[in-house]
């Protein structure tokens, strides 16, 4: 039987980001490091546990952005300290901007399109 194909590629993307559950204040956000990404989700390194269900904020500061991206996020799995998040009602210009970058990189490595438990973006 073959593994579900995924939505959405996935490239490895290594960046750091800052994160906070979606009730907590700006404050309280912790700076981790991209794995993966998608248009449909990331995955990073926390070393904070990261519940599964948990809402987060995340605030991307991609490269040639004026100003960081921020997007809805749900955590959709663990394994040790890499998370798989799965951004929520992103907004089209949100969607375009992620595009827009893995677009841009020179030699990004596209990590596989079928199922697992790997970072989110199914």
């Amino acid at each position: 039987m073959e593994a579900p194909q995924r939505r959405y590629k996935r490239f490895k993307v290594d960046i750091r980001i800052k994160i906070r559950r979606w009730e907590e204040a700006d404050e309280s956000a912790i700076v981790v490091r991209t794995y993966e990404l998608s248009e449909g989700g990331m995955s990073v390194y926390a070393a904070e546990a990261l519940e599964i269900g948990t809402f987060m904020l995340a605030e991307l500061a991609l490269p040639n952005m004026v100003k960081a991206l921020r997007v809805r996020a749900v955590v959709r799995n663990r394994r040790g300290f890499r998370c798989g998040l799965e951004f929520v009602d992103l907004a089209a210009g949100g969607r375009f901007e992620i595009l827009r970058y893995l677009g841009s990189i020179e030699g990004v490595r596209e990590t596989g399109t079928t199922g697992g438990a790997t970072g989110s973006g199914r």
